[in-house]
């Protein structure tokens, strides 16, 4: 009876210490940070359209957000 005790209480001392690292431990980030500047890359081109009327009639034309470029023509809506 002894040595089953015995090995119940090593059994359960392992445990704890396996246990109390990831229990007690501080969270770690996940990420690596720069150098102060954190910037955010686009991964893919966002277009919007723009409108404008001229002597009443409406046009409109694709600007692309990403670049600071005109695609396109204007075209009549």
């Amino acid at each position: 009876m002894k040595n089953k005790g015995k090995k119940a209480l090593i059994v359960l001392t392992c445990l704890l210490m396996m246990c109390s690292g990831v229990l007690f431990a501080p969270p770690q980030e996940t990420y690596a940070r720069t150098s102060g500047q954190e910037t955010i890359m686009p991964m893919a081109n966002v277009y919007i359209w723009k409108y404008k009327i001229i002597n009443g009639i409406t046009y409109k034309r694709l600007y692309n957000r990403t670049t600071g470029k005109w695609v396109g023509e204007w075209i009549r809506c």
